[in-house]
């Protein structure tokens, strides 16, 4: 049975930031030249706030990126595949290549 004079404690929900907010608060602690620990105590935050946040940034800059390509009709190539990049790159691949080569290659290509 609860007393008269109880005190019920709630607590208030936090508020989800945006994924511009969170980007923003992962600039902020790259920028910021503290541990993830001094950060958190100094802006009021829990470090798994911030870790969360890292990570979510982290995903975001991993997930593939997707471009248009172009498929020229009439040409034979037995097998093969021509790779244009802009007006810089022609990789030509044959048949039975590596694919992961290819994508060394190109994750050198994308830092360039």
């Amino acid at each position: 049975m609860q007393g008269e004079n109880e005190i019920i404690e709630i607590k208030a929900r936090r508020k989800r930031r945006s994924l511009e907010q969170i980007a923003e608060l992962v600039r902020e602690f790259g920028s910021s030249g503290l541990t993830q620990r001094q950060f958190c105590e100094e802006r009021g935050i829990g470090l798994s706030e911030l870790q969360r946040s890292l990570k979510i940034v982290r995903r975001a800059h991993s997930a593939p990126k997707l471009m248009a390509v172009e498929v020229e009709a009439g040409v034979q190539s037995a097998g093969a595949l021509e790779l244009l990049i802009g007006q810089a790159y022609r990789i030509r691949i044959g048949a039975g290549f590596c694919g992961v080569t290819l994508r060394r290659l190109l994750e050198v290509l994308d830092q360039g």
